[in-house]
């Protein structure tokens, strides 16, 4: 005689929900990739309206400013952020390099 391992099998009703398991999953992971491929294309479309929307504001301040004699305020903010940021950068680069430097 030889000894056989007699295993259950998975019922009907097992075999029904783990398809209807496996299919869910599935759903919803397509779902979530629908809505990440749905964002994705929004923001790619988007930013060429963006991109026009803010040069068409900054030739209109451009103009402004020439027609009223006045500063615009997008250069001096720019200026004042561009300082600001070369401020940060060189004292971040001189913390480095005198750390990194045997005293």
């Amino acid at each position: 005689m030889h000894a056989y391992l007699i295993t259950a099998q998975p019922s009907r009703w097992r075999r029904a929900g783990r398809w209807v398991r496996v299919c869910t999953t599935r759903l919803l992971i397509g779902a979530v990739l629908l809505l990440l491929g749905l964002l994705v294309l929004v923001i790619r479309s988007l930013r060429p309206i963006v991109n026009v929307l803010a040069t068409w504001a900054v030739r209109t301040e451009l103009e402004i400013s020439i027609r009223t004699g006045l500063p615009s305020i997008g250069a001096s903010l720019g200026a004042h952020l561009t300082e600001e940021f070369v401020r940060e950068f060189h004292k971040g680069w001189d913390r480095t390099t005198k750390e990194g430097q045997p005293s």
